[in-house]
């Protein structure tokens, strides 16, 4: 369970961190392929605290990788956290606000977080002696 649960968390970390490298090294080239309006001012602060976020999470899926019995919550987490991005950007494209190519790069997203609650529901949580005897 161990291995598969680092190998699990590692590639959601990396995941994470290829995304947000991506846009800050390819910004350029990422947003015309995902037709994205290009971001100044309060919209690009609004996209790096977005960034900023998505790194946060891969560094708890990092931890989740070197400690799955500690880093359980951060899966926890993860589901809720990318469900939401997924069901943000589903949305905004049901909606006609994008087009189709950011919800395909969120695919991504839907199979870790179908991953997690995998995971999540074969593996269930140890619970630590209690402190209080009756």
């Amino acid at each position: 369970m161990i291995i598969h649960t680092r190998w699990l968390m590692g590639t959601a970390a990396l995941f994470n961190w290829s995304f947000v490298l991506c846009f800050l090294l390819l910004n350029t080239q990422l947003s015309a392929l995902l037709q994205l309006d290009s971001a100044s001012g309060s919209n690009l602060a609004m996209r790096d605290l977005a960034l900023a976020l998505v790194a946060t999470f891969g560094a708890a899926y990092l931890y989740a990788a070197i400690d799955p019995i500690r880093g359980r919550p951060y899966i926890v987490l993860g589901v809720l956290g990318k469900s939401l991005a997924v069901l943000t950007i589903f949305t905004h494209w049901l909606v006609g606000n994008i087009g189709w190519q950011l919800p395909v790069l969120l695919i991504g997203d839907v199979l870790y977080s179908l991953l997690f609650i995998n995971f999540l529901s074969r593996h269930r949580a140890i619970r630590p002696p209690s402190l209080h005897k009756a």
